[in-house]
């Protein structure tokens, strides 16, 4: 439990100071220098309409993480993504969603993939930030 509660704040910290930054990062699949298409996610993964993809890194030794923001609430993103990957054949395998659902900790599992999405409030500009964390996509 301890561990989920530490990579919960890591990943909110992490898209906090994205968001906080006013800034962009595109770091484009650094070990094999290939791009992607802007709307195109890879592995099946479904990306949040309503939402501004801030960061796509993809690479061998962080795996896949992609960060977006939206003025949609974190209810509205959870479901979305709760039922968005159990259409992709994922199950929910841990879910720490708050009480009041200001913010969340899913992980999907399909076979031997885990999927991470971690949604939160962003306080000061009322916006929903997500991260979305996999393994490196080929």
């Amino acid at each position: 439990m301890e561990f989920f509660k530490l990579l919960l704040s890591m990943l909110i910290a992490i898209t906090l100071v994205l968001a906080c930054s006013g800034c962009t990062v595109k770091i484009e699949n650094v070990t094999l220098n290939k791009t992607r298409p802007a709307g195109e996610t890879p592995g099946n993964l479904p990306s949040y309409p309503n939402a501004t993809r801030t960061l796509y890194v993809n690479n061998r030794i962080v795996g896949l993480i992609m960060t977006y923001q939206t003025n949609d609430s974190v209810k509205q993103v959870i479901n979305f993504y709760k039922d968005e990957m159990q259409e992709r054949g994922y199950n929910v395998t841990r879910d720490f969603t708050t009480s009041d659902e200001t913010g969340a900790l899913i992980m999907f599992t399909k076979d031997d993939n885990k999927v991470y999405a971690t949604v939160g409030q962003d306080s000061p500009y009322g916006n929903t930030s997500i991260v979305i964390k996999a393994k490196y996509q080929a």
